[in-house]
C-alpha cells in the first residue's frame, strides 16, 4: 500500500489483496489574533483542551497537576493571551514557554535569586532567557475528554485518528476499537465483499443501537434496529463513540451497546477546508466475468465560523465512493439447511434434510447440494451532510443537522449446483462416499439493491447557571431499502410438461470431505460439460421493499451539585413505523414444445468459463444475462406464470411502535472513583398488521 499525505512523504507497505494509492490535501485558515471563547468552569485538564480548540493552538501540561484544580470560565471574543490569563488566574499555573502554536503550562515556581543580584535583575534575566528558549512539543488534540470523564465504559476515536488511516466508512473505522468486530452482509443470497455492521463484545448488530448526536438512525432492514454503518462516511465525524454498558440515561434497546457518531463542530475547527482522494485496485476484481475497474473515493469537509461575534457556525461534508470486487465461494446448502442429508448403511436417507432431525444420529452426513458461487459486485455510495450552529452566548447553543445517504449495490451472481438422489454407498473412509443419480443446474442472478436514508435533528443546550443545564433534541429519520432479484436457471433432465426434474445416472457423483468442505466427482463429465444438456427451468423476479421512519424527542436536565455529586433526569419519546412487502413472479415454459422453441443453455452462454471449486473437472459455464432475459421478453407466449400468493402475502406487514421513557440518575465521582445509580421506566406499545389467509370451500386465499 502506498499513501501520500499533505507533507509529501511516501510510506511503503504490503497488501495481499489490494494495492492502493491515496492522497490527502488539507488547508486551514491562519491562526487568528482574536477568537470566540465559550469555556465553562471545569477541571483544568478539560479546560485547556477547550481553550486549545478555540485558540487553534496545542496546549500541554509540563507536569501532572492535581485533578482538583479548576480552570476559570472564559466567555466572549478576545485575544488568546487575555483568554489564557483569565483561564489560569488564581490556579497556581502559568505559561512556562511558547513556541509557534504550542503553549506549555506548569506550576508557577519563582526563580531563585543569587546573592548580590537584585530581584528585578534576576526577573529580567529570566525573561530574556525565556525569549530565546526553543521548546519542541508534539501533541494530538484528540477528543479524549469524553472517554476520560464518562461514567460509562466507552471507547472513542477522534476525527484526526480516523483520518490517519484510509478508512472509507464508519464501520471500517469502528473495527479499530477494542472489543469491536465487523460483519459482512447477513443475506445468504449476496456476497461477503463489503463489511456492513459491527458486533460489540460478541453481540451482533440486532442488539446494537446506532445514533447520530444521540438520536437513533433509522435502519433500512426489516429484522433489526441497527442501521448499516457502511452507509455513513467517516469524514463527517468529529468523534466516534462506542458505549459498551447500559445505564438509565441511554436507550435499553441497545442491549449489546451503542455506536454514537458525533458530528463535527464548526466552533472546534474554525475556518477550515479538508479534502481527501484515495484510489486503488482490487486484484480479485475482473476474475469473474466483468473486467477490472479502479476503486476510488473522494470526500471533503468545509467548516466556517462567522458573524459579528463569531456566533454562527456551518459545517458541510460530501462524499462519493466507488468499489468494484469479485468473489468466488462454495456454499453447501442454502438458508433452509438442505445442503446435507443423512443416509443409513442401507443407502437410504433418513428423516428430513435438516441437520436438526432427531434421527440424524442413526445416519451419515452426505453433501446433497454442493454450490459454487461467483460474484461480480459494483458498489457506489454518496452522501451530503450539513450542520448549522448558533451560539449567541456561552449559555445558549442551538444546532440543526441534516444528511442524506445513498448506496447502490449492483451485484451479479453466477451459480452452479448439484442435487443427488438414488442410493448412497459408504466410501473407504467416513469422509468419502457416492450417490447413484443426480441432476445439475447453472444459473445467473442480477440483484441490485438501493438504500436511502434521510436524517435531520435539532438540538438546544441552555445553561441555567454554571451548574445546571438543559438539553433538548428532536429528530426525524427515514430509511428505504429497495432490492430486486432476477433469477434465471437451466437444469438437466427437465420434464417441461410438469416443470419437474429427472435424476439421471450421468449426474450422480462420488465425493470427498476436507474439513467439512465437499468436493464432488460427477459420473459423466462429458455429459455435464455439454451446455445443450441443460434445459430452461424458470425466470423469477423478486422485489423486496422496506421503509422505516423513526421520530425521536428528548429532554434532559443536569445538575452538578458540587463536591463531585451530580444528578440527571429526563424523558424520551420514540415513534417507529416499519412497512415491509415482497413481490414475486415466476415464468416457466408452458410445455415441452415451448421449451424446445425457447432453446437450451448453449444458446445463451457468455464468453468466459470459470474454474469450478466444488466439482473438479466440470467447466463453470456462465450465462449471458441479457440474452437469457430476452428469451422471456421476446417470447412471452411460450411461457406461463405460477401462483406466488403464498410467498408474497405473508411477507407483507406494517408495524407502528411507540416507546415512552423517563429516567433519573445520580452519582458521585472524584479523580479515582465514580459511583452512579438510577432507574428508567419504559412503556412500549406496538401495533402490527398483515395479511391472513382465508379458507373458503377448501381453498385458501
Amino acid at each position: 500500500m502506498f499513501r501520500l499525505n499533505s507533507r509529501a512523504q511516501i510510506f511503503p507497505g504490503l497488501a495481499l489483496s489490494t494495492t492502493c494509492l491515496a492522497g490527502a490535501l488539507t488547508t486551514q485558515a491562519a491562526y487568528a489574533q482574536t477568537s470566540s471563547f465559550s469555556i465553562s468552569r471545569m477541571p483544568i485538564a478539560q479546560a485547556i483542551i477547550a481553550y486549545g480548540r478555540a485558540a487553534n493552538v496545542q496546549i500541554v501540561l509540563a507536569d501532572p497537576v492535581r485533578g482538583t484544580i479548576m480552570g476559570n470560565a472564559v466567555h466572549g471574543t478576545m485575544g488568546s493571551d487575555r483568554a489564557l490569563d483569565q483561564l489560569l488566574a488564581g490556579t497556581g499555573l502559568t505559561v512556562i514557554s511558547r513556541h509557534s502554536h504550542v503553549v506549555v503550562i506548569g506550576l508557577h515556581q519563582p526563580p531563585p535569586t543569587k546573592p548580590g543580584i537584585h530581584p528585578d535583575s534576576a526577573r529580567k534575566s529570566t525573561l530574556d532567557a525565556s525569549r530565546t528558549e526553543n521548546v519542541s512539543v508534539h501533541a494530538n488534540r484528540d477528543f479524549t475528554s469524553s472517554k476520560r470523564y464518562s461514567a460509562q465504559i466507552i471507547d472513542t476515536l477522534s476525527a484526526e485518528q480516523i483520518r490517519t488511516v484510509p478508512d472509507l466508512s464508519v464501520v471500517e473505522a469502528a473495527r479499530r476499537i477494542v472489543g469491536i468486530s465487523v460483519m459482512p452482509s447477513t443475506d445468504d443470497n449476496r456476497s461477503d465483499n463489503n463489511i456492513e455492521n459491527i458486533t460489540i463484545r460478541g453481540l451482533d448488530n440486532s442488539y446494537n443501537l446506532i445514533t447520530i448526536d444521540g438520536a437513533q438512525l433509522a435502519s433500512a432492514n426489516n429484522t433489526y434496529r441497527g442501521a448499516r454503518l457502511d452507509l455513513i462516511p467517516s469524514s463527517m465525524l468529529g468523534e466516534l463513540q462506542v458505549l459498551k454498558t447500559v445505564d438509565a440515561y441511554n436507550d435499553p434497546q441497545g442491549i449489546g451497546g451503542q455506536v454514537n457518531m458525533v458530528t463535527k463542530n464548526a466552533f472546534d475547527y474554525g475556518n477550515t477546508f479538508d479534502t481527501q482522494l484515495l484510489g486503488g485496485w482490487n486484484n480479485l476484481a475482473g476474475s469473474v466475468v466483468q473486467p477490472m475497474h479502479e476503486n476510488w473515493r473522494v470526500d471533503g469537509t468545509l467548516t466556517r465560523v462567522f458573524g459579528r461575534n463569531k456566533e454562527f457556525g456551518f459545517v458541510l461534508s460530501g462524499n462519493y465512493q466507488e468499489l468494484h470486487s469479485a468473489t468466488h465461494a462454495i456454499l453447501p446448502g442454502d438458508s433452509s439447511g438442505d445442503g446435507w442429508n443423512y443416509y443409513t448403511t442401507s443407502g437410504t436417507s433418513v428423516g428430513s434434510p435438516t441437520n436438526t432431525d432427531a434421527v440424524a444420529a442413526t445416519g451419515h452426513a452426505v453433501p446433497v447440494r454442493s454450490q459454487d458461487y461467483a460474484f461480480d459486485d459494483a458498489y457506489r455510495r454518496y452522501s451530503l451532510t450539513g450542520k448549522f450552529q448558533y451560539r449567541p452566548s456561552h449559555r445558549f447553543d442551538l444546532s440543526v443537522f441534516g444528511g442524506y445517504f445513498h448506496t447502490l449495490d449492483q451485484e451479479t451472481r453466477n451459480e452452479a449446483l448439484s442435487m443427488p438422489s438414488g442410493t448412497w454407498t459408504q466410501g473407504a473412509t467416513p469422509d468419502t462416499g457416492s450417490v447413484t443419480t443426480g441432476q445439475y443446474q447453472f444459473g445467473i442472478t442480477q440483484q441490485p439493491e438501493t438504500q436511502r436514508t434521510w436524517f435531520v435533528n435539532g438540538k438546544i443546550h441552555y445553561d441555567i447557571n454554571d451548574r445546571m443545564h438543559l438539553n433538548f433534541l428532536a429528530t426525524d429519520s427515514i430509511a428505504w431499502d429497495d432490492s430486486y432479484r432476477t433469477m434465471i436457471k437451466y437444469n438437466t433432465g427437465m420434464n417441461e410438461n410438469t416443470n419437474k426434474t429427472t435424476y439421471q445416472s450421468n449426474y450422480g457423483y462420488s465425493y470427498t470431505l476436507d474439513n467439512g468442505a465437499p468436493s464432488i466427482y460427477l459420473n459423466d463429465l462429458t455429459a455435464a460439460n455439454n451446455a445443450d444438456n441443460y434445459n430452461p427451468r424458470y425466470w423469477r423476479f423478486y422485489g423486496f421493499h422496506v421503509k422505516n421512519d423513526v421520530r425521536f424527542l428528548r429532554g434532559d436536565w443536569r445538575w452538578d451539585v458540587g463536591h463531585g455529586f451530580w444528578m440527571n433526569a429526563g424523558v424520551t419519546q420514540t415513534m417507529t413505523h416499519v412497512t415491509n412487502s415482497e413481490t414475486y413472479t415466476q415464468w416457466i415454459p408452458k410445455d415441452a414444445a415451448a421449451a424446445a422453441e425457447i432453446g437450451n443453455m448453449d444458446q445463451v452462454l457468455a464468453a468466459k468459463t470459470l474454474t469450478m471449486e466444488s466439482a473438479p473437472g466440470l467447466k463453470y459455464l456462465t450465462l449471458n444475462y441479457q440474452e437469457a432475459l430476452e428469451k422471456l421478453l421476446n417470447n412471452k407466449s411460450l411461457f406461463k406464470t405460477t401462483n406466488t400468493i403464498s410467498t408474497t402475502k405473508p411477507a407483507y406487514y406494517h408495524m407502528q411502535e411507540s416507546i415512552t421513557a423517563a429516567y433519573f440518575q445520580t452519582g458521585w465521582h472524584n479523580r479515582f472513583v465514580s459511583l452512579q445509580g438510577g432507574f428508567r421506566w419504559d412503556h412500549t406499545r406496538a401495533d402490527i398488521g398483515n395479511f391472513n389467509g382465508i379458507t373458503q370451500d377448501g381453498v385458501t386465499d
